[in-house]
């Protein structure tokens, strides 16, 4: 069916979406919205439930709005780039995890879950089908993020490197031991070592170095000896860990000697999306 309807708007709109424009600037809030008009509230809330209604404005947050702007047509058509419309909802962030993962085709999964990574406590949000799950990391391991373009659109993405230890740090959010060595094995080819030691140092922990080692011998990584080196001087006198949850998988397993961590699931669990 064709669509008649044209977004049209009132001097009073006009005022704010040639504002927005103007500044080049894709968020506003309410209470800026509010400025415009002498710091009235109420002009302001109509306005914007006339823009929504219209589709002009999006609601991203609470008191948060994201411009559909002219170019997207007479109808409004939204953004359909929901990584460029999940940059707004925090500050500081950077895609992390299974997004970035996939972003450079480390992983094939679905993105109807983009995960981002931030200093603060932000709950999940769903817009458009896409869940936005947030990751709250303490601000020592808030590094390791680039701007990245991803549909024409600028945004902060973790680099490959950082990719790689974040996912081996929270498999869940990489989708799985099975999937974070297919993460490990398609990055293996890719990494700047050097800078992926450097990485892991920085990180701090020692759980990260025994797991990516462990699924990296497993996968049949060809990791540079001196990178191994490297990793191995991280590890700590009697700092066993496990590979996977134990709450999941249990206690029991082989123990890796070399990566100091106990195997407690299964080779066909570890290898089975590789």
């Amino acid at each position: 069916m064709k669509n008649n309807f044209v977004r049209s708007l009132s001097p009073l709109e006009s005022e704010v979406v040639l504002a927005l424009e103007w500044q080049e600037k894709p968020v506003i809030s309410r209470a800026e919205i509010a400025d415009l008009f002498g710091g009235s509230t109420d002009r302001a809330d109509r306005v914007i439930r006339s823009l929504r209604r219209k589709n002009w404005l999006q609601r991203i947050s609470g008191g948060r709005y994201l411009l559909i702007p002219a170019e997207r047509g007479p109808s409004g058509i939204p953004d359909s780039n929901m990584l460029a419309v999940g940059q707004h909802l925090v500050e500081p962030y950077y895609y992390g995890y299974a997004t970035a993962a996939a972003h450079y085709r480390f992983t094939a999964q679905s993105r109807s879950v983009a995960w981002i990574v931030t200093t603060k406590q932000v709950p999940e949000r769903s817009i458009r089908n896409t869940t936005f799950r947030f990751v709250c990391v303490t601000p020592r391991k808030f590094f390791g993020f680039q701007p990245t373009v991803v549909y024409e659109q600028k945004m902060q993405m973790s680099d490959r490197e950082k990719t790689v230890i974040d996912c081996v740090d929270q498999p869940d959010f990489a989708g799985g031991i099975g999937e974070l060595t297919r993460i490990i094995a398609s990055a293996a080819p890719k990494l700047d070592w050097g800078k992926f030691c450097d990485y892991a140092v920085k990180f701090g922990s020692v759980a990260v170095v025994q797991r990516f080692g462990s699924l990296a011998d497993r996968a049949k990584v060809e990791m540079p000896k001196e990178s191994r080196r490297t990793l191995h001087l991280l590890l700590k006198r009697n700092s066993r860990s496990f590979l996977a949850s134990p709450k999941v998988w249990g206690t029991d397993g082989r123990y890796d000697r070399e990566w100091q961590v106990i195997v407690n699931l299964p080779d066909r669990e570890i290898l089975s999306e590789i």
